[in-house]
């Protein structure tokens, strides 16, 4: 059985949506979802065999209604402008929260209702399960859906989200429950207990505890080396790039292609050793003592993708190395180092 662990991390979990679209495309078939915070929300979505949906959802949702902020607060955020309107609309914003005595529920309730059919989710053959802890005697619960009544799904996927600046509420049972984040981030544990032989671990730099799991099990961590912003990030430039990215993150790692920042056609060492095979001994040194590498694949792949962040290449794309470093043979005499190693490697004899 093939299990999907999701992470919390608020607005950063529109990664995840980018990473089960590619295992969707690719036809891996995920028996089993456990997910926390907004984890379980994507998870219940997945559970419900509705995940190729998600994209769509995260890229029409508003942060800003969200968590209840007004639109010129988030016109002036978006801006990225530090000036006297932003300051007050902020100060403005914050002695609303502070009077409500935290951020209203009331548009993450919208975003779960709106996008989750609870009949789907369970009826469905996928298992679905989710952290969180209730707050009277700080008890982490970990629940699969048979664990909940069919009207309280909705107000156990709150409570696995429900974040400390959230206004407190009674949920289920009269009692207040707290982001389940706070015990287990990423709840891989939940799903080797019930048996799966093969997690895939969702990672998108979330808050909170990372619970140690069983370091033979075969558990696949997918996760970003860029930055997915921040975690009520009210962009939603940022939410398609996060998307984008947990994509091709998941697409390297499912069909076994090259990269960490980029994502490259799979080649060998024996190809890398040849086209480093005019670069002095020296000048190759100072490039793998700079990147902390021992392989000819590993110092070349590290020098492209460092060339490539520093004159923004695209991302969102599947590379051929060569025509990378033709594009810096073309275009790029830049006196460094580093571009002056990738233009010594040759790829004809």
């Amino acid at each position: 059985m093939i299990g999907l662990a999701l992470e919390g991390g608020g607005v950063r979990g529109s990664y995840q949506a980018g990473v089960y679209m590619a295992m969707y495309e690719c036809g891996l078939k995920i028996d089993g979802v456990a997910g926390t915070s907004i984890g379980a929300i994507n998870g219940a979505i997945i559970a419900s065999n509705h995940g190729e949906d998600l994209p769509k959802i995260w890229r029409s949702l508003s942060m800003g209604k969200v968590f209840g902020f007004s639109d010129d607060f988030v016109n002036l955020i978006n801006a990225h402008e530090l000036n006297l309107d932003l300051v007050k609309v902020t100060f403005a914003s914050i002695l609303k929260i502070l009077a409500a005595k935290g951020i209203e529920l009331k548009g993450l309730k919208e975003v779960i209702s709106s996008n989750l059919n609870v009949d789907d989710l369970m009826s469905s053959d996928i298992d679905f399960g989710l952290c969180t802890v209730r707050l009277k005697d700080l008890k982490p619960l970990y629940l699969y859906k048979e664990n909940m009544a069919k009207d309280k799904v909705k107000d156990y996927i709150l409570a696995s989200a429900f974040l400390p600046f959230f206004k407190k509420e009674k949920l289920i049972d009269d009692n207040y429950y707290i982001d389940g984040g706070v015990y287990d981030l990423g709840p891989v544990n939940m799903l080797l207990n019930k048996g799966y032989k093969k997690i895939y671990l969702v990672k998108v730099q979330g808050v909170g505890h990372h619970r140690k799991y069983d370091e033979n099990a075969d558990v696949t961590i997918i996760e970003s080396k860029r930055s997915l912003g921040g975690l009520m990030d009210l962009d939603p430039k940022r939410i398609n790039e996060n998307i984008m990215m947990g994509y091709y993150d998941t697409i390297r790692i499912l069909k076994h292609l090259d990269g960490e920042k980029y994502v490259f056609k799979r080649h060998n060492e024996r190809f890398y050793r040849f086209l480093n095979r005019k670069v002095s001994s020296k000048k190759y040194k100072r490039v793998s003592t700079f990147f902390k590498t021992t392989t000819y694949k590993d110092t070349t792949i590290k020098a492209l993708e460092y060339f490539m962040e520093h004159e923004n290449i695209n991302y969102f794309k599947i590379y051929q190395p060569l025509s990378i470093i033709k594009l810096i043979k073309k275009k790029y005499s830049k006196n460094h180092f580093i571009y002056n190693y990738l233009a010594n490697l040759q790829f004809f004899f």
